[in-house]
């Protein structure tokens, strides 16, 4: 069950990754703020993989491969991508049912792993999956009928396409580490895909910035120690993800992850001391059973 404990933790850190980069919206552009997710891992892993292999052999060897290499960046690309779409959410005033619809990953990585990767999961994993998804967008939007009434709108279907550049993002790492071939340490898999997804990320990311937002060089800098802090949030969440998409299907591992929204919301709950609704409890409730159906019938 070692990969339940890292997709909590991977969840955990995550959520306080997304606390501190709420904080570095305000201060500079989306995309920056996005950015140091990258920059500030990237010195981290590479710190990790010398310390851990002592020289850089392994990831040499990987990125010898042309499918590895491929899979890596067309999951790096994606996962930008759906950063962009993910933002242009917040222009529509019903953002809230985009972003709750956007949590259908999950199921979308469970059909992709079955096209891309040929994995098979049982019909009750698959029950499982649906529930927890539900209890979860229900938790999101705390009011059905918003999503009935604004299903066919445009942010319904930016928050779907959002689930889906996700899910391929998820799939496309996870399967470039069945190119590993030379190590079948799970760790080793998990961590070469990091350090190669990550410089990626970061180049592209960084290319970005110096074509069309050159000047948020200057308020990274000048909000450095946050920076730092994304820098490191991210680095460990992205750590125990990949560890654990390297032990099981993604499409577990995300459900799992799914209890990131529980520790958000514990957290405001202590910070605004807002009363609990129902629809809240109700939704919680959903997604822990269809999480436990899950976890039983892996």
């Amino acid at each position: 069950m070692n990969w339940i404990v890292t997709s909590i933790l991977g969840a955990f850190f995550q959520n306080a990754r997304s606390s501190i980069q709420k904080k570095l919206n305000s201060e500079m552009s989306l995309m920056a703020s996005t950015y140091v997710r990258f920059a500030f891992a990237l010195p981290l892993i590479f710190i990790l993989f010398f310390i851990y292999y002592g020289k850089f052999d392994y990831f040499i060897s990987a990125i010898q491969n042309k499918s590895f290499v491929s899979y890596v960046i067309l999951g790096s690309v994606f996962q930008i991508v759906f950063t962009f779409l993910f933002l242009y959410l917040f222009k529509f005033t019903n953002f809230l049912i985009g972003t709750a619809l956007s949590k259908t990953e999950v199921i979308q990585i469970a059909f992709f792993e079955f096209i891309i990767l040929k994995d098979y999961l049982s019909i009750y994993a698959i029950i499982g999956i649906i529930i927890s998804t539900f209890g979860v967008i229900i938790f999101s939007t705390k009011d059905l009928k918003n999503i009935i009434k604004g299903f066919f709108s445009k942010s319904t279907a930016v928050g779907i396409f959002c689930g889906t550049l996700l899910a391929l993002s998820i799939v496309f790492f996870r399967g470039s580490m069945e190119f590993i071939d030379f190590t079948q340490k799970n760790f080793d898999k998990a961590l070469i895909t990091l350090l190669a997804a990550t410089i990626v990320q970061t180049t592209l990311i960084s290319v970005y910035l110096l074509f069309f937002e050159i000047n948020q060089f200057s308020k990274i800098r000048s909000n450095l120690k946050l920076s730092l802090l994304a820098g490191l949030f991210g680095f460990s969440a992205t750590v125990f993800w990949f560890y654990s998409f390297s032990l099981v299907q993604a499409a577990f591992v995300r459900t799992v992850g799914q209890i990131e929204l529980l520790f958000s919301y514990i957290s405001s709950r202590f910070m605004f001391k807002e009363k609990i609704r129902l629809i809240e409890v109700f939704g919680i409730i959903v997604f822990i059973s269809g999480l436990i159906l899950v976890v039983l019938n892996k």
